[in-house]
């Protein structure tokens, strides 16, 4: 929450503090600028999972247009990545297409020119069979539509966001994106001198 913690009691930022193995949230402007006291400390792990709770909960009604979103994006990567082997085929194509008719432009005598152009033309023909092949076993494995199947685990994944959320492969650094998307400031209030924060 480092940048959107603000003190309650006087409105500064608080900055987060780590130490002998935890973290706290600390405001202390007063004394850093004017050597008083500090104003406001507290554990971070209670005020971030106060945080978290209340931002999956926000996720939990947009589960169904997320799952959506993300299936519109994975099926536009595909297309652009089918795209991309339409455009090499076609170059191939052009290529073999060109030693063909240099090929066939060859007068017969010219044995020497003809077996050169006729191995080139070979080979312009073998890489445009290879990527023909190449490509057909790359739209097996991913076909740019996606299946039912895959739909069904994107659905399932975008319904259960606290499972996404606590994932070992979803860093910090989203989480904090996550959270900086949902909420511009949260204020914290501490009654007294306790750790009691809300």
């Amino acid at each position: 929450l480092s940048g959107l913690l603000v003190c309650a009691r006087c409105g500064h930022s608080m900055s987060p503090q780590y130490g002998g193995g935890y973290a706290r949230y600390v405001c202390g402007r007063d004394a850093a600028d004017y050597g008083g006291k500090l104003c406001v400390t507290t554990a971070a792990r209670c005020v971030d999972e106060s945080v978290t709770d209340l931002v999956l909960r926000a996720l939990e009604p947009s589960a169904l247009e997320v799952s959506m979103q993300v299936a519109e994006n994975i099926e536009a990567e595909r297309s652009r990545l089918d795209e991309s082997w339409r455009q090499r085929a076609e170059r191939a194509q052009f290529e073999a297409d060109r030693a063909m008719r240099q090929y066939n432009a060859v007068e017969p005598e010219n044995r020497l020119v003809a077996r050169t152009l006729e191995r080139q033309l070979e080979e312009k023909l073998s890489v445009q069979r290879a990527l023909q092949e190449e490509h057909r076993r790359h739209l097996a494995q991913h076909p740019t539509a996606l299946t039912a199947e895959e739909r069904e685990m994107i659905r399932a994944l975008a319904a259960n966001i606290p499972a996404l959320w606590a994932a070992a492969t979803t860093t910090c650094a989203e989480r904090q994106t996550i959270v900086r998307q949902l909420v511009d400031r949260v204020e914290l209030h501490v009654e007294g001198a306790s750790e009691r924060a809300k």
